[in-house]
């Protein structure tokens, strides 16, 4: 006759399994930990994953309770059927399967990475340079009743949501030009400056386009990276300035898109662009300025240099030519890179685990079967 065992054994087999599941972790831990070569050591890119491990003794404890539970659910309905050896045996490594598992899957998450692995690549960076026309024109609000310059920082925004890895730099310009942003990779503190972005940045009025050229060459580097100017005016009241710089950004192939905002009939310029009821700008013989957008002036701009002129009348400007060209200079100025990254070896502990869920399904199977 088979020695019978009572539920109140589990928690020494629950203890000892709790032992071999920590010495398990802790043993591939330190054997892969135990190196003079900090770059080859074993980290966690997500550590905050392997606090869930203490659940794993309270399972076990659940587990423990759910026998003693059946155990006396059998004393009360005057059937004790104690438990076998064999039926023991079976649950313990039924359950022990279960928790290995689990504490692999909680493993995987904290997305363990070991050593370093060789990959190639290709570095597709990119500077773009902004200049944003401040002139009082911009004021206007022709755009669905919205102000160009609004329209213009929005654009702006939303260009730069669509952007990913390349360097901007923002540049406003009226009768002068002046830096507001070198170039930088930081996404959210260019979109803060150009919230920031007033027609009373610069007190000098006009639209001087050459200047503004001038200033986004210079943010360049001197990587081979391709280069950008993305130009956002309404073309009116510019100056025309000969100047080499034309010639330069030909001559350096920068690529040059230019977004005229505003309409053909155009509006009054408000005296005060923050305040909706304020007066608009008189000339001297008292009469209202109206300020239309000049079209023609942004497509011989961009003739002249070889670029790309959008014209809109829209609150919301389709971007998709521009990011199209943007994506194309990329692709054509790619460079091709040998570089090393960390290997990670979650799919390693993802396969323990699924390795013990199949256990631990063969062993429920049996017991059913037995």
């Amino acid at each position: 006759m088979n020695k019978l065992i009572k539920p109140h054994k589990y928690i020494i087999y629950y203890l000892f399994s709790i032992g071999i599941i920590g010495t398990i972790c802790a043993a591939l831990y330190y054997s892969l930990s135990a190196t003079t070569n900090a770059k080859s050591a074993l980290v966690f890119t997500k550590p905050s994953y392997l606090y869930w491990l203490i659940f794993i003794p309270v399972f076990y404890v659940l587990l423990y309770r759910n026998q003693l539970r059946k155990f006396r659910l059998d004393q009360q309905m005057g059937s004790p059927n104690y438990l076998k050896n064999q039926t023991v045996i079976s649950t313990i490594a039924a359950d022990f399967f279960l928790m290995l598992s689990m504490s692999f899957v909680i493993i995987a998450l904290a997305q363990p990475v070991y050593g370093r692995k060789k990959v190639s690549g290709n570095s597709k960076n990119m500077e773009i340079a902004i200049c944003v026309d401040v002139s009082n024109s911009m004021n206007v609000r022709d755009v669905q009743g919205e102000a160009r310059l609004e329209v213009a920082k929005r654009t702006i925004n939303a260009l730069i949501n669509q952007l990913s890895g390349e360097k901007i730099g923002l540049c406003v310009f009226a009768g002068n030009a002046m830096l507001q942003l070198p170039l930088t990779s930081d996404y959210n503190t260019a979109q803060l400056f150009t919230d920031e972005i007033q027609s009373t940045h610069i007190s000098n009025q006009g639209t001087n386009i050459v200047e503004a050229l001038e200033t986004a060459v210079l943010m360049f580097t001197k990587s081979n990276d391709p280069k950008c100017i993305l130009m956002i005016t309404d073309g009116e009241d510019h100056e025309r300035q000969a100047s080499e710089i034309y010639n330069f950004i030909r001559e350096q192939q920068i690529a040059f898109y230019c977004i005229g905002i505003g309409t053909n009939t155009g509006g009054p310029i408000p005296e005060d662009p923050l305040d909706l009821n304020t007066e608009n700008k008189r000339d001297a013989n008292g009469f209202t300025v109206n300020s239309k957008l000049n079209p023609n002036y942004i497509k011989q701009l961009a003739k002249m240099l070889n670029g790309t002129a959008i014209i809109t009348s829209e609150a919301y400007p389709d971007l998709n030519a521009i990011l199209t060209e943007i994506n194309r200079a990329k692709s054509t100025k790619s460079r091709n890179l040998d570089f090393e990254i960390k290997a990670s070896i979650y799919e390693y502990a993802v396969l323990i685990a699924l390795l013990s869920i199949v256990f631990w399904l063969i062993i429920k199977g049996l017991k059913k079967n037995g």
